[in-house]
């Protein structure tokens, strides 16, 4: 008699639990499928599906990740998959309200704008100094970190630089360096 007792209070328990758990509010996000994101949920990065609809609990999260993906041109018979990644800052996506009966679609990615930073030139003990930085920048404002552009599994060579002058006169010439 206990022994039913017990698995009649289990499942009115497991029951309980699927009614409260059905009547919290959720709301669903749609990531292209040329974008990977992971979202922290409890501190942890978790992966959420791409090309579909995917349901969630209504509330806010924050990015872990953005990888934006594209395919070569064919060669041999085979496409080489591009990516680069964002791990912020996010931009207008740095936080992702997923509301209660909506979709959010995330609109991550390309096209991307390069920007260009140069420091004043500066007096070192190797001579005049000019700081170059480059920049890739998402539709949304995400900042992709260059060092993670990959063709396949492999990370592609750092950019390369030329300084002219107003008449178009070489200047300089280098490689920019991650870190």
């Amino acid at each position: 008699m206990k022994k039913i007792a017990l698995v009649m209070v289990a499942v009115l328990a497991m029951a309980a639990m699927t009614v409260r758990s059905a009547s919290k509010p959720t709301g669903s996000i749609k990531v292209p499928a040329r974008l990977l994101l992971e979202l922290k949920i409890d501190g942890k990065p978790v992966l959420v599906p791409s090309g579909t609809e995917c349901p969630m609990p209504a509330g806010t999260y924050a990015p872990d990740s953005i990888t934006a993906r594209a395919e070569g041109e064919e060669v041999g018979g085979k496409r080489d998959i591009w990516s680069i990644t964002s791990r912020g800052p996010f931009g207008k996506r740095a936080q992702i309200e997923i509301k209660d009966g909506a979709t959010t679609t995330i609109d991550a990615g390309p096209p991307f704008v390069l920007n260009v930073a140069v420091s004043k030139a500066r007096n070192t003990p190797q001579g005049k100094v000019v700081r170059i930085s480059l920049q890739a920048l998402g539709r949304m404002g995400e900042v992709y970190a260059l060092n993670t552009l990959r063709k396949g599994r492999t990370v592609a060579p750092a950019p390369q630089l030329e300084v002219l002058d107003e008449k178009g006169t070489s200047l300089a010439k280098g490689n920019f360096e991650y870190g």
